[in-house]
C-alpha cells in the first residue's frame, strides 16, 4: 500500500483593489466584503471556511495578504489575521504589489506629486531585484506588526515570482515558498524556468512546494496542455476526488490545493456591494473536506507552517505523473459551473 500523501489546502486571503486603479471615486475592497464576506451579518468568507474546518479537525494554511493595510489601515486588516489565528489556523504571507503601489500613489496625491505607476503593478516577478526586496521586506515587516510572528512560507498574488523572488525570501528568513503554478507558467509564474510539476523542489535555498495540477482533455482557454489547477472552484468534487486519488495511488507525497478567501460568494460588481453565497462552490470545500477526513488512512492533511517548523523534505528525483480528469467530468462540471454563473 502507498504511503500517506501530504495534503496542504491554501486559502488566499486578500482585498482586492475593486477597480480603484480605473475609477478615483473608488477605493480597494475592504476585509469585511472580500475576506469576511458577510451576508446578511453571517461569514461566508474566512468565518464559515474555518468552522468547516474546526468541525471535521482539520487545518488549512491562510496565505494573508497584508500590504492592502498601507490603504485600508491596520484596523482592517488586524481583525482577520487575529480571527484566524484565535481558530488556530496556519497564518503565513500572500502579497499583492498593487497595494504598495497604490499606497504610493494616494501619498503622491496628498503632496500634489504627480505620479506613474508601474506597467504592470501587480506582478512581483515583473520587477528587478531590489524593488522586489523593498515590496517584501515591508510586506514582512507590517506582518510582523500585525501578528507579533515571522512567517515561514509564501505565495506570490497570482502566482507571479522567479527564482529571484525565492533568493530574497531565502534571506529574508522564509524556508517554504508556494508560487510555482505550471498553469501560469506564461502568464509570469517562474517565467523561462524549467521547473518540475507536482513535486517540492530546492531552489534558491527555499523548498518550493508548487501548485498541484491536473490535466482535462476538454478543450478550454487560456489552458496551456490542458493543465488545471486543484484548485476548487475549478474542479469538481468528484474530479478533485479523481485527482487526489490517482496522485496517492501514483506515490505522490505533497499535494497543493487551492481556494481563497472570497470564493463561496458570489458578488455582483467588483466592489463586492451585494454577495449572496455560491452554494455550488461551498459543496465542493464540504466535500472534499469530508473525502480528507473519511479517508485518513490514505491523506494527511498538513499546513506550510508545520512542515517549516520541522526539518523541510527534500525535493525527490522522481518526476510523478499528472492525473488525468479525461472528457467526461470536465464536461459535467463546465455544464454545472454555466448554470451556476446564469442563476
Amino acid at each position: 500500500m502507498a504511503e500517506r500523501t501530504k495534503v496542504y489546502l491554501t486559502i488566499d486571503t486578500e482585498s482586492s483593489m475593486g477597480g480603484a486603479w480605473q475609477d478615483p471615486a473608488l477605493k480597494p475592497v475592504p476585509a469585511e466584503r472580500r475576506i469576511f464576506c458577510r451576508v446578511q451579518g453571517r461569514d461566508c468568507g474566512i468565518g464559515w471556511q474555518c468552522e468547516q474546518l474546526r468541525e471535521r479537525g482539520l487545518k488549512a494554511t491562510f496565505f494573508c495578504e497584508v500590504l492592502s493595510s498601507l490603504v485600508l489601515g491596520e484596523e482592517d486588516a488586524r481583525p482577520y489575521l487575529e480571527f484566524l489565528l484565535e481558530q488556530g489556523q496556519d497564518v503565513q504571507l500572500h502579497v499583492h504589489p498593487n497595494f504598495y503601489f497604490y499606497s504610493e500613489k494616494l501619498w503622491a496625491q496628498s503632496q500634489n506629486v504627480e505620479y506613474f505607476p508601474p506597467r504592470q503593478p501587480d506582478s512581483l516577478s515583473a520587477f528587478p531585484a531590489e524593488e522586489q526586496a523593498a515590496i517584501l521586506r515591508t510586506a514582512v515587516e507590517v506582518f510582523r506588526y500585525l501578528t507579533r510572528r515571522q512567517p515561514s512560507a509564501f505565495r506570490a498574488g497570482n502566482y507571479q515570482a522567479n527564482a529571484t523572488t525565492l533568493a530574497i525570501l531565502s534571506q529574508l528568513g522564509f524556508r517554504i515558498d508556494s508560487s510555482y503554478n505550471p498553469v501560469y507558467r506564461t502568464a509570469g509564474s517562474f517565467p523561462g524556468e524549467i521547473l518540475p510539476s507536482n513535486r517540492p523542489f530546492a531552489l534558491e535555498g527555499i523548498l518550493e512546494l508548487p501548485v498541484t495540477v491536473v490535466r482535462q482533455q476538454l478543450p478550454a482557454p487560456n489552458k496551456p496542455g490542458g493543465l488545471v489547477q486543484m484548485e476548487i472552484c475549478a474542479l469538481s468534487a468528484a474530479e478533485m476526488r479523481s485527482s487526489l486519488d490517482q496522485l496517492q495511488q501514483s506515490g505522490v507525497r505533497d499535494v497543493v490545493i487551492v481556494h481563497h478567501s472570497f470564493a463561496c460568494v458570489k458578488a455582483k460588481d467588483a466592489q463586492y456591494r451585494v454577495l449572496r453565497p455560491d452554494r455550488i462552490v461551498q459543496q465542493r470545500f464540504t466535500a472534499l473536506l469530508d473525502y480528507l477526513a473519511s479517508n485518513a488512512d490514505r491523506f494527511e492533511v498538513a499546513t506550510m507552517g508545520d512542515l517549516a517548523g520541522a526539518e523541510p523534505p527534500r525535493g525527490a528525483e522522481d518526476q510523478y505523473p499528472i492525473p488525468s480528469l479525461g472528457y467526461l467530468k470536465p464536461l459535467v462540471r463546465t455544464f454545472q459551473q454555466a448554470v451556476n454563473q446564469i442563476l
